[in-house]
């Protein structure tokens, strides 16, 4: 790593050990073996988090040219066979402005639905800026919990580099992956003062994108409303 990588990663590893030892988190970096399950001991995590019911082991990429899925799969798939322990890959992109929180939990599903239906209800009522914007959070939270269903350690990605890995796993469509696109640069757009010529087209899009998803994952028994 160069040194503006080094710097990137640094902060981002302390940034992520004082959240989740506010949490109530004890945090350890750059744990040994004797620290991990034996089936875990030939990785070297950055750090590991031990809570009450659960052991976090955490990795920090930066940048995102190296598929995430490729190189900390197996490291995903066995930390999955490990009760009581989770992954957490948290992706620092340095030329980009997406901050995705370290150590912050993802809305349920049914809370996402909900504001999908509250969005629907402004777009109607003729406020489709404010229907985008909810709308996509809602997609960026389902695009999330599609990482997690699938077992791919994507769900701390800046959203451009998540719905690529998305698409490269197989895990949304060619049309996901262009009304996702569409939308993140709608999304910037409308969140840093500019207009929109296509806002309710691209809210329609937005809408369709979110639905789509919330069946995929209402499809596969996760806890989504029907």
């Amino acid at each position: 790593m160069n040194d503006s990588h080094n710097e990137a990663y640094n902060s981002k590893r302390q940034e992520v050990a004082r959240e989740y030892e506010a949490r109530g988190y004890r945090v350890l970096i750059e744990p040994g073996p004797n620290d991990l399950p034996e089936s875990l001991a030939r990785f070297r995590p950055d750090l590991i988090a031990r809570g009450s019911d659960e052991t976090v082991l955490v990795e920090i990429k930066v940048g995102t040219q190296t598929a995430a899925t490729e190189r900390y799969g197996e490291l995903a798939e066995e930390i999955q066979a490990q009760p009581g322990w989770r992954f957490e890959l948290v992706v620092v992109d340095t030329g980009s402005r997406e901050v995705p929180p370290s150590t912050e939990d993802l809305l349920e599903i049914n809370d996402i639905a909900a504001r999908v239906a509250r969005a629907n209800e402004l777009s109607e009522a003729g406020a489709d800026d404010a229907a985008f914007l909810l709308l996509w959070a809602s997609a960026e939270g389902l695009l999330r919990h599609l990482a997690i269903r699938d077992g791919l350690p994507l769900q701390r990605m800046p959203t451009s580099a998540l719905v690529k890995e998305l698409y490269s796993q197989g895990a949304i469509s060619r049309q996901d992956l262009a009304d996702a696109e569409r939308a993140l640069a709608t999304r910037n757009s409308l969140a840093h003062g500019f207009q929109v010529s296509r806002l309710g087209p691209d809210t329609q899009g937005l809408k369709g994108l979110a639905q789509r998803l919330l069946s995929d994952l209402a499809a596969q028994k996760v806890d989504a409303p029907t």
